[in-house]
């Protein structure tokens, strides 16, 4: 099924929706064929615009293209695709100008969330008297600092099969680290950017992708990796599971059900419960069968008081309540969204039978459909970019996701391991490459402390390594979050505060 949503067509689509926790070849549900591209190739396309940020005029190219994936053969099997802004004005100087490489996750999510929500040039802006949302300048873009790439990988966007069956290599954890890092290549050769410094930022399992990627990019030039709630493992054990949710959970019910008097911040209710799960919880967890039943008792009192679940539950679970247990029930006759769970909405609402309970999120708004296609981002391609052909642009797709080989083939068997371990071989490789880690305190699909677990377990230099942990859900970019996202992004930059036209601007006035 297809759905067309003004409203979700660029919102929370970043999510790795339904990741397996255990060893899976494919993920569960029941996924539709996915269109190939029936017109054949599309050509690239291209035009020119402006954008005033701080005060000053940035002309740059936006151009939309499509690379061919190959087989062993040479034959195309499909297509990757990828929306780019280089600019054209200002960028003298003798050091090479930085290139931002950007993909979401899912998978089965396009760029949108990053290109339309976050640092694009445009972004969706308020509803009008009409109910929609037009494209406005993004005041947040960092097209001043770097040029961007928003990457849309094999099923989503425009992006699309050559033929029946031509995307099942690039449906798995290593083909589709393959195909983004091929696309990067071939960006940078037909741009002459070999030599420029480069930025990529992943979100969600884009940073799982972004992991993969890791093993194969230390000839190149890295000067950031930016983890937007990631999720850099998969099969991590029940105990480190539930530690990583107690912080989280802990901050949904102090959102929903504080006392009066309660005047701590998420920040510090989430620090507060962070200290009992890695502590005490931790202990009380590795004791399994064998926790005496009045440390059970005990423990299940306590962790009620924390996330504000029956103590017969929490009894029953044996301490590990599971996240889905615990959205449906923490409000009655609510449902709390995984992704921000500041967001509920009934439990009756419209979803499908058919799928996993957790991509029934209200966040979403998927309702019956498995898809979302985006009709502003589709018509800003086409009519601003001047894209041909027909296609609809899909933000996010699950009957990608069900198609998924989630397993890195170096993991198998057994399927385990933690991808930041790639990050930090790297890091160990470039002494210069730095890495920003974002993730909020309201997301329960990568909880925030699971994210630290991976990081600071993934060999990786913890004095390049920015945290930055916000009042946020999974997107953080999202909303109220946008701003304070991007000034953290352009600190890491090392341009706070100001865009670098406005800064030769204050040096002209210094010298004249």
């Amino acid at each position: 099924m297809r759905k067309t949503s003004a409203l979700m067509s660029i919102v929370a689509t970043t999510w790795l929706v339904i990741a397996p926790a255990e060893p899976a070849a494919a993920q569960t549900g029941k996924p539709a064929p996915i269109p190939v591209a029936s017109e054949g190739l599309l050509p690239a396309a291209s035009t020119m615009h402006k954008l005033v940020l701080s005060g000053c005029t940035i002309e740059y190219r936006a151009t939309w293209s499509e690379h061919v994936l190959r087989d062993s053969s040479g034959q195309g099997e499909a297509t990757i695709s990828a929306t780019s802004y280089v600019r054209a004005n200002g960028t003298g100087g003798a050091e090479p100008r930085p290139v931002m490489f950007l993909f979401n996750g899912g998978p089965g999510a396009s760029s949108s969330p990053l290109h339309m929500n976050a640092l694009g040039p445009k972004r969706l802006g308020a509803r009008d008297a009409h109910g929609q949302r037009p494209l406005i300048d993004n005041a947040e873009t960092v097209l001043d600092m770097a040029d961007l790439v928003f990457i849309d990988p094999v099923g989503t966007g425009f992006s699309r099969p050559l033929r029946e069956g031509g995307g099942k290599a690039y449906w798995s954890a290593d083909g589709d680290a393959a195909a983004t890092l091929a696309l990067v290549r071939a960006w940078l050769a037909r741009e002459g950017r070999a030599r420029s410094p480069l930025y990529m930022v992943g979100e969600s399992y884009g940073g799982y992708r972004l992991g993969l990627m890791a093993r194969a990019i230390a000839d190149l030039d890295v000067a950031g990796l930016v983890l937007v709630s990631p999720a850099l493992e998969f099969a991590t054990s029940p105990d480190q599971v539930a530690i990583n949710a107690l912080p989280s959970m802990a901050v949904a019910a102090w959102q929903h059900r504080r006392r009066p008097d309660d005047n701590r911040t998420a920040r510090q209710v989430w620090e507060d419960a962070r200290r009992f799960a890695q502590g005490d919880y931790a202990s009380l967890l590795q004791q399994g069968a064998a926790l005496p039943e009045a440390e059970l008792t005990r423990a299940s009192r306590h962790i009620a008081g924390l996330i504000q679940l029956p103590e017969a539950m929490i009894r029953e679970s044996r301490l590990r309540v599971d996240t889905q247990v615990f959205l449906e029930n923490l409000l009655a006759g609510r449902l709390l969204s995984r992704l921000d769970t500041r967001v509920t909405a009934p439990p009756a609402a419209p979803k499908n039978p058919d799928r996993p309970a957790a991509a029934n999120d209200p966040a979403l708004g998927l309702g019956q459909s498995n898809v979302i296609i985006s009709e502003p981002l589709g018509r800003y391609l086409r009519e601003d970019l001047r894209v041909a052909g027909k296609r609809d642009y899909y933000s996010l797709t699950l009957d990608v996701n069900f198609a998924w080989d989630f397993r890195p083939a170096s993991l198998r068997p057994p399927f385990a391991g933690n991808v930041a371990q790639h990050i930090g071989t790297l890091m160990a490789e470039q002494r210069e490459t730095r890495l920003l880690v974002y993730g909020g305190h309201h997301d329960l699909a990568t909880p925030v402390l699971g994210t630290h677990h991976a990081i600071t377990h993934g060999g990786i230099p913890l004095d390049r390594v920015r945290f930055a942990f916000l009042d946020t859900g999974h997107s953080v970019f999202d909303g109220e979050g946008r701003a304070q996202s991007a000034a953290i992004l352009r600190e890491f930059m090392g341009m706070a505060g100001k865009n670098d036209c406005a800064q030769k601007d204050e040096i002209a006035n210094k010298t004249s």
